[in-house]
């Protein structure tokens, strides 16, 4: 390739933040993968339905030592920050006023639209940072997809790099491994259904 070809530029994490200070986001939802920069689409009800009934669920099951962070910043190396759904990270809010987290016990993903990203780039973004767990709410198949142990696996591979991947519908029950007592059924987190 000649040197005079035009290259993507990739964004740091310092200089996306950087944007987001001066306002060029506004009220836009944005991530940072792989230095380029996602303007997601306004959610769904059904989407933010499920956003806080798992969000319910994390705070009412990760009480002391930790804390769940919605929507929220989750730095993974220089050039990403996914913005993750909802992240229990260790320790307390204040522990997290000078700098975003960079390691979380669980990550979960609502999705209605993105189901292909969650899967595949961020489950590869999430183990590469060696979240122990993530999982994948599917509002429109309605079953929740759960990843754990996480793989070394070279980046840009696009790959779900988890040992341990299982997918639970909504009549069957699922817990975090951190507390394996804290069982919920997936439908108890899903949007109610209604008849047409």
């Amino acid at each position: 390739m000649s040197t005079s070809e035009p290259k993507p530029y990739r964004w740091t994490i310092a200089e996306y933040r950087e944007l987001d200070k001066i306002g060029l986001f506004n009220d836009v939802k944005t991530m940072l993968l792989d230095g380029e920069i996602y303007v997601m689409p306004m959610p769904s009800p059904q989407h933010d339905t499920a956003l806080a009934k798992v969000e319910d669920y994390l705070r009412r099951t990760f009480t002391e030592g930790f804390h769940v962070r919605s929507q929220k910043a989750f730095d993974i190396g220089t050039r990403n920050d996914p913005g993750p759904d909802l992240a229990v990270v260790p320790g307390t809010v204040d522990d997290y006023t000078e700098q975003h987290p960079t390691a979380a016990i669980l990550i979960v993903e609502v999705s209605v639209t993105s189901l292909a990203s969650d899967t595949s780039t961020k489950a590869e973004l999430y183990a590469s940072a060696r979240v122990p767990e993530y999982w994948v709410l599917d509002v429109e198949g309605r079953q929740l997809h759960s990843s754990r142990d996480p793989v070394a696996q070279p980046a840009g591979r696009g790959a779900n790099a988890y040992r341990n991947q299982q997918t639970f519908g909504a009549d069957d029950t699922v817990s975090p491994s951190a507390v394996p007592t804290a069982s919920v059924k997936v439908n108890d987190l899903l949007p109610k259904v209604t008849s047409s």
